[in-house]
């Protein structure tokens, strides 16, 4: 397993002083597990973006709160523009009414492998989801998005993808150590780079098995907080890219 710690280069949006988590739900997870480790990827490393998550989930969820299916929404707002919306920074050529960056699939099945074989089948999603061109490979940063069917008679999954933050430019070769900080039963992890955005893997009963948490921007309290004290809730492993 891979976990990426990215540290902004560039010009960033504001991010709250207490940063911004996501945690994916477990279709969520598994969609970008089979996304990141299907062997047609050719992305060397991708790394999980609490913004373009939330981009992706909230435009699942109102397909089906709506009862439509494009990527461009009833208000005439199209997926780069929700990225922007959410804080991640687009290069100046990734026009706002356009889509740059996103790729749905409606499943009857509602599950992720049948997104993701979906996605595999089609000529026009495919270069995208798996990075097959030269455009679609430097978009590193990802979202995923899943809302059940409500609205629908299918659930709705959406993967996004961009470039690392505007300015940024690296590699993943270096492991982060956190301080570790319990608080009246709460955990977080502190003394974090400002903006960093990281994927936090959680150890499990076996301290060899770590598991996916959270994805995080980190605010300028340069902590993030991951649960409660309970088994080796202090044992974390994280890598990050080094502008």
């Amino acid at each position: 397993m891979t976990c990426l710690l990215s540290l902004a280069g560039g010009a960033m949006a504001a991010v709250p002083p207490e940063g911004i988590v996501f945690v994916p739900s477990a279709k969520e997870f598994e969609t970008y597990r089979l996304i990141r480790d299907h062997p047609d990827q050719k992305r060397v490393q991708m790394v999980l973006d609490p913004r373009l998550c939330l981009a992706a989930r909230k435009h699942a969820e109102d397909t089906q709160r709506r009862k439509f299916f494009a990527h461009m929404n009833p208000d005439q707002v199209n997926s780069n523009q929700r990225v922007l919306n959410e804080g991640y920074p687009l290069p100046a050529n990734y026009t706002p009414s356009s889509n740059f960056v996103e790729s749905m699939r409606g499943s009857g099945v509602d599950t992720p492998a049948d997104s993701v074989a979906a996605w595999r089948a089609s000529s026009s999603h495919a270069p995208h989801v798996f990075g097959q061109t030269a455009f679609y490979a430097g978009q590193v940063v990802f979202g995923v998005g899943h809302a059940p069917p409500s609205g629908h008679q299918y659930a709705t999954y959406v993967f996004l993808s961009a470039p690392l933050p505007t300015g940024e430019q690296g590699s993943p070769l270096q492991i982060l150590r956190p301080m570790v900080e319990v608080r009246s039963g709460s955990v977080a992890l502190t003394q974090l780079p400002a903006q960093a955005i990281v994927e936090v893997w959680k150890a499990g009963p076996s301290l060899n098995n770590f598991t996916f948490d959270r994805t995080a921007v980190v605010g300028s309290n340069q902590r993030i907080p991951v649960g409660t004290a309970t088994g080796n809730s202090g044992f974390f492993r994280l890598t990050y890219y080094r502008p």
